[in-house]
């Protein structure tokens, strides 16, 4: 039988791992709120012009109402896709992380290798965005294919918005991956 004697001072010690916690969620919520507003910024991308066509200087010039849409764009789409996925994500690891706060060491690793393939599908949809978009502001004279961003300029700038949103939640995934390869290697 144990005898605890009135004297004896008991401390308690977080270790820092209620800090870690703490931006661990921080994070967590960062990477919902900038993937939640990236998918919906592009998710709801679309604008209509008219264009001016002459085909001859003789003829009257005529106009045509052009759509540019986001799921005309297959990059665009697996951006919109890929957020919306990081953000569904983000809310359940929250939750489970709130819920795993005493298993550390096994739940750390699982959420290192989730968030790990997070930041990988974000960081890729936006390089595939990016490079379309850079193709609509610049064009490619290789492969004839024109500018169109001085045309479509809304549609371009929300794409752009979209892009920088989405490239903010992968960076809080790449935090959140940095921050538990640390804590795990202070365990070992």
């Amino acid at each position: 039988m144990d005898v605890v004697t009135p004297n004896v001072k008991m401390e308690v010690t977080t270790n820092g791992s209620g800090r870690v916690m703490a931006y661990d969620m921080l994070l967590r919520t960062m990477a919902f709120c900038f993937t939640l507003l990236a998918a919906v910024v592009a998710g709801t991308d679309y604008q209509t012009k008219n264009i001016p066509i002459t085909l001859s200087d003789s003829l009257p010039t005529f106009s045509i109402s052009v759509t540019a849409k986001w799921h005309y764009l297959s990059s665009t789409v697996f951006l919109v896709i890929a957020n919306c996925i990081a953000c569904a994500y983000s809310v359940g690891s929250m939750i489970l992380v709130m819920l795993s706060r005493n298993k550390k060491t096994k739940a750390q690793l699982a959420f290192l290798i989730a968030d790990l393939i997070m930041m990988a599908l974000l960081f890729s949809a936006n390089g595939a965005a990016t490079s379309v978009g850079l193709i609509g502001l610049n064009g490619n004279s290789h492969t004839q294919w024109q500018k169109v961003c001085y045309v479509f300029k809304r549609y371009c700038h929300q794409g752009a918005a979209s892009i920088a949103m989405s490239f903010l939640g992968s960076i809080a995934f790449l935090w959140l991956v940095v921050f538990a390869i640390l804590n795990l290697h202070k365990k070992f």
